[in-house]
């Protein structure tokens, strides 16, 4: 079952509240073609700079639920995954909260961090008792029979930073170049209730961090012509080496292209694309690996080597100039 995607995306949604102080864009707008709703879409954090000397701060919240399992690209089902397996993957909820400070260092050249927390719950469905007990290391006799279908982990994830930076000066047209760094801030060692007991390392899906120090290029282009507004964005996140687990999660590359339009003075309805890519894991954890012939979870093999194309749709809410002037909802 090496080719055993696990969980397949059924649902999801980011939203981001943006706030900077009075000052706007970092070019003169007098024209009226820099609009608020110029923003990039949800998701898209990194596709705007400050005026120097001023700070803004974004709050985005991204829930997203998983159903089901996937072999490459075809659907399998758990009684296939339990002739290989002890445990299938059931549901899994993911929610990030992400709170990004910005400060102006020059009208180009902008300051932001991205500070993560993270919740995650997976439920797993269990093979037949007739099934387990053909299974290595599950007999009548093993106390850890009775295993729990759930487990959760919650805390920090890993902390990023970048610098920011508008090659161009048009008032219609950006472009930004980010160059960032991630902080294994993380934790690495989430244990709760596994094959192995009650307190056993997780999973690597239910870590917080990836243990490593990460590097996140990145390029966001918009233009806006009258009620439009086209953007594209390419992002990575290169991975620096093995973390102290003996692993490494693979590099990771995403391509966004959107188009925006503007409904009213406060409403804008955008349509973002994205292709993603992950390579395969190096490397593995000895001690999650314990359970790698039982749980596909814990199987370095059943992760990365994975491209998605995904479609979302979006909305874009600016506070009007007399109430909330510096103020926009994504969602």
């Amino acid at each position: 079952m090496k080719n055993l995607k696990i969980l397949l995306l059924v649902a999801g949604m980011q939203s981001s509240l943006l706030f900077a102080t009075k000052g706007g864009d970092t070019i003169s707008c007098n024209t009226g073609c820099c609009q608020k709703n110029s923003y990039a879409p949800a998701g898209i954090m990194i596709d705007h700079v400050h005026p120097k000397g001023k700070f803004g701060l974004a709050y985005s919240f991204m829930a997203i639920g998983m159903n089901g399992n996937l072999s490459g690209t075809h659907s399998i089902s758990n009684d296939a995954i339990f002739n290989n397996y002890m445990m299938a993957p059931s549901h899994m909820q993911m929610q990030m909260h992400m709170l990004m400070p910005m400060y102006g260092i020059t009208n180009k050249l902008t300051a932001m961090a991205m500070i993560n927390y993270s919740i995650n719950k997976m439920s797993m469905n269990m093979a037949p008792m007739g099934m387990m007990m053909n299974m290595p290391g599950m007999t009548m006799n093993n106390p850890e029979a009775n295993m729990p279908t759930s487990c959760t982990s919650s805390g920090l994830a890993d902390t990023k930073l970048y610098l920011l930076y508008n090659f161009l000066g048009a008032c219609n047209h950006r472009l930004v170049v980010s160059a960032g760094v991630s902080l294994p801030t993380g934790n690495i060692n989430a244990k709760g209730v596994t094959m192995q007991g009650s307190n056993s390392i997780l999973a690597y899906n239910m870590q917080l961090g990836t243990g490593t120090y990460n590097l996140l290029p990145g390029l966001v282009y918009c233009g806006q012509l009258n009620r439009f507004t086209i953007g594209a964005a390419i992002q990575a996140n290169i991975k620096m080496g093995v973390n102290s687990r003996n692993y490494c999660w693979g590099n990771e590359y995403s391509f966004s292209p959107w188009v925006a339009y503007k409904l009213t003075n406060w409403l804008s309805a955008s349509l973002r694309g994205e292709v993603y890519y992950q390579n395969a894991m190096y490397g593995y954890d000895t001690d999650i690996n314990i359970s790698s012939g039982n749980d596909p979870s814990a199987n370095v093999y059943n992760y990365g080597s994975r491209s998605m194309l995904n479609v979302l749709g979006g909305l874009n809410f600016s506070a009007p100039k007399s109430y909330l002037n510096s103020m926009n909802l994504l969602l």
